[in-house]
C-alpha cells in the first residue's frame, strides 16, 4: 500500500486500545470512538484454552469438573487483557475457584503450563501452535464466538457451555477523527486488496492470524459492540480497574 495520502497518519491498533482499555484503565487519556477515524478491520488472533498433557482432561466439560474436584489447585496463566479476561470470565461463569498467575509474556506463560506448574492458559494461537503440534500442549476451545478458520475443528466456548463467551483479539487500521471520506475510501480499498489475497492470507494464517476485512462503518460498529462487550465481562468477572 502506497503511503496515506495527504499526510494522515495511521494507526495499526486493536482490541486492546479500542476495545479493553475503557473497561481496564480508570483513566483513559483518549475516546476510542470519537478521536479516530475507523478505516479497515484487517482480522482476528486466533486465542485457544490450552492445558498440559498431564492434565487428564479433554474437554471443557472435563476441565470443568476437574475444576471442581480440585477447588483453589487449578490455575490459569494470562499474559494480556484477553488472557486476563478470558481466565476470569470462564472462572465466573463456570462457578470455579481458580488461582491467575499473571506472566509478562506468553512464552513465559506457556512455558509454566508446559511444566505443569500451572494448569492452563488462555493464549494466542500463534505462540501456542507449535506446542499443539508437537503434543506439549492440548487445545480444549476457542474464545470467539464463531469457529476459527484457522482451526475449524476446535469448539468455540460457547459450543462447549460458557455462554455467552466472546473474547476477541482483533486488529484493524484508524485515521485521526474527521478524516475526509473519500481518503477513509480510497485506504479502505487499498487495505483490503492486501488483507485479500490468498497468498498473504496464507502466510499470516501461519502466523495465527486469521486475516479478513470489511467496510469502514463496520469496523465503527464493532467497535463500539465490542467496548460494550469488554465494560460486561469486566464487571462480570469483578476485574477491578487500574
Amino acid at each position: 500500500m502506497r503511503a496515506p495520502p495527504d499526510g494522515y497518519t495511521l494507526f495499526a491498533t486493536g482490541n486492546t486500545t479500542h476495545s479493553a482499555n475503557p473497561s481496564l484503565l480508570k483513566d483513559l487519556p483518549y475516546d476510542p470512538v470519537k478521536d479516530f477515524t475507523p478505516i479497515a478491520r484487517t482480522g482476528n488472533f486466533s486465542f485457544v484454552l490450552v492445558v498440559a498433557p498431564s492434565v487428564p482432561v479433554r474437554t471443557v466439560g472435563e476441565l470443568i469438573a476437574f475444576a471442581r474436584q480440585n477447588p483453589g489447585k487449578v490455575s490459569y496463566a494470562s499474559a494480556n487483557s484477553p488472557g486476563i479476561v478470558a481466565g476470569a470470565i470462564f472462572a465466573k461463569r463456570a462457578g470455579l475457584d481458580l488461582l491467575h498467575v499473571p506472566y509478562k509474556s506468553s512464552p513465559q506463560a506457556l512455558g509454566d503450563v508446559m511444566a505443569g506448574r500451572v494448569t492452563m492458559s488462555f493464549i494466542d494461537f500463534a505462540t501456542a501452535s507449535p506446542h499443539i503440534k508437537s503434543g506439549a500442549l492440548r487445545a480444549l476451545a476457542v474464545t470467539t464466538t464463531e469457529r476459527s478458520a484457522l482451526l475449524p475443528d476446535l469448539p468455540t466456548m460457547q459450543e462447549a457451555g460458557i455462554s455467552p463467551f466472546n473474547v476477541t483479539s482483533w486488529s484493524g487500521y484508524f485515521g485521526p477523527a474527521n478524516m475526509p471520506d473519500a481518503v477513509v475510501q480510497r485506504l479502505n480499498t487499498e487495505i483490503r486488496k492486501i488483507v485479500e489475497t490468498p497468498n498473504i492470507k496464507a502466510q499470516l494464517a501461519t502466523l495465527g492470524f486469521d486475516a479478513f476485512s470489511g467496510q469502514p462503518r463496520e469496523l465503527e460498529d464493532f467497535v463500539k459492540a465490542e467496548i460494550i462487550n469488554w465494560h460486561r465481562m469486566v464487571q462480570d468477572s469483578d476485574i477491578e480497574p487500574q
